[in-house]
């Protein structure tokens, strides 16, 4: 009897083992999805940033080529709603690419509230 308990007691800390890991695996997976997605939604802002100041670089040589204003503020106004649609898009296809059991604690559903998000990672100095 005393050697079928001891191979119970062996089978059941196996079992107990196992589970243990994978929830501890799980834990780690859910830590490490919500880390680099951070850092991308960072990495985002910051090519946002980018392609402001490209912006105002196309100004500057726009106006050294000689161009009019009419035709710069065709440019900008050409540049500011493919920018603008460049930012919501990239974070409507974050959104719906995110693990469905995290997405819960999304703290962020458009591009403001995304740029807001990442400033206070940024300086709560978590990324």
């Amino acid at each position: 009897m005393t050697y079928l308990s001891w191979v119970l007691f062996f089978v059941a800390g196996i079992i107990f083992s196992r589970i243990f890991s994978f929830i501890f695996d799980i834990g780690i997976a859910t830590e490490f999805t919500r880390k680099l997605s951070d850092r991308i939604l960072v990495s985002l802002i910051m090519m946002a940033e980018q392609l402001e100041y490209l912006r105002e670089m196309r100004i500057i040589i726009l106006k050294e080529k000689g161009a009019t204003e009419e035709q710069i503020t065709f440019q900008l106004a050409l540049f500011d709603k493919w920018f603008t649609t460049w930012k919501e898009s990239v974070i409507i296809h974050y959104v719906s690419s995110y693990p469905q059991p995290l997405k819960k604690d999304l703290q962020f559903y458009n591009w403001d509230t995304a740029t807001k998000y990442a400033e206070k990672l940024i300086k709560e100095k978590r990324i």
